[in-house]
């Protein structure tokens, strides 16, 4: 099952055009490079800079080669944003709120809900802070379970949608993409739990190292994942380097 598999992905990687092969190189380099940071030299800053410069490059490819995705370059431009609250500064719970509307904005482009909702959403998450407000609960918990309901949701329709679309490569990659983010979260919550003392601390380094090992190639499979076709600009960009 595994050999098919991997079949399958070189065989859609040899039809990738040569613009998104010098694009997958360097997302790899970038990958292998904080790795062995993360390996020899844990705690390096050059590692954290390398991460978010990969982060970063997903947005810049989305928005070159699904000009027209605006729901893709904002929820990956979200996910910029929450990675730059939550790595460079304390403010972990607008960290996770940022995350929440990254997620739902997936969420409205897989499912093609009406633009409206985005509305409805927000007046939930109000709703949602201020229940927390007066009941007690910290707002952190409360955003955390609907990010994490947000995700599932996200896990399910990318499923739905590659067993509609099983030829179509971008389907495929949103279908693994969403598969990896939520191992990495789930990777996120177990840290989360062993910092403070929920569970046994032994295996946290480990867990903190497999946080990124999923979650780089997630968004990198996800810049992959437009529901539309590829622009004009990044058609022609793909020619150029084609014929050169």
């Amino acid at each position: 099952m595994l050999k098919k598999q991997l079949k399958t992905w070189w065989r859609d990687f040899k039809h990738i055009p040569k613009i998104d092969q010098s694009w997958l190189t360097t997302w790899f380099i970038i990958y292998i490079t904080f790795i062995m940071l993360d390996v020899l030299t844990p705690g390096f800053w050059g590692s954290a800079l390398l991460k978010y410069a990969g982060i970063f490059l997903c947005v810049i490819y989305a928005y070159r080669k699904y000009h027209d995705d605006n729901k893709l370059i904002i929820a990956l431009f979200l996910t910029l944003l929450a990675d730059t609250i939550l790595v460079w500064t304390e403010f972990y719970t607008v960290g996770v709120f940022v995350f929440c509307f990254a997620q739902f904005m997936h969420f409205l482009r897989i499912t093609k809900m009406n633009k409206k909702t985005i509305g409805a959403f927000a007046l939930i998450i109000s709703l949602l802070t201020i229940y927390s407000a007066f009941c007690g609960y910290e707002i952190i918990y409360s955003l955390g379970t609907l990010y994490g309901l947000l995700l599932i949701s996200n896990v399910v329709m990318a499923s739905r949608r590659y067993r509609l679309e099983q030829k179509d490569f971008k389907a495929r990659c949103g279908w693994y993409g969403f598969i990896l983010f939520i191992a990495c979260d789930t990777c996120v919550a177990l840290r989360y739990m062993m910092l403070h003392e929920m569970i046994s601390a032994e295996a946290l380094p480990l867990i903190a190292f497999l946080v990124w090992i999923f979650y780089y190639p997630s968004q990198v499979l996800i810049a992959n994942s437009s529901t539309r076709q590829e622009s004009a600009k990044g058609r022609n960009i793909a020619k150029t380097k084609a014929i050169s």
